[in-house]
């Protein structure tokens, strides 16, 4: 019987022939892929893509660290501040940029 750790889809199922010429099924944990950056879709630095690591060591800490690039934030802040000052509406930011615009405060 399959341990119920493996009877999802979450395992990738890996088929290997052994010397014998038997087909078994081995079970893999699946790679995880690297955080990438909501707004422009470029990979995340200073972010550690480990399981074993906790949540301090794989997130910085800074504004919408893990979520957007560190350009992508520095335009936000511009954005944020033009907003303010009243040279730029808000409807001028795109629907993704508006959402991190109103989490400023």
């Amino acid at each position: 019987m399959v341990l119920p750790r493996n009877r999802s889809r979450s395992a990738k199922r890996v088929f290997k022939r052994t010397p014998t010429g038997r087909n078994v099924l081995h079970y893999k944990k699946r790679r995880l892929r690297m955080p990438l950056c909501r707004l422009c879709g470029a990979g995340l630095g200073g972010v550690n893509n480990s399981r074993r690591a906790s949540k301090s060591e794989k997130v910085p800490t800074r504004i919408f660290a893990g979520q957007i690039c560190a350009g992508c934030t520095a335009e936000i802040v511009k954005m944020k501040s033009r907003v303010a000052l009243g040279e730029m509406k808000l409807e001028d930011a795109s629907m993704a940029q508006r959402e991190f615009i109103k989490m400023l405060k």
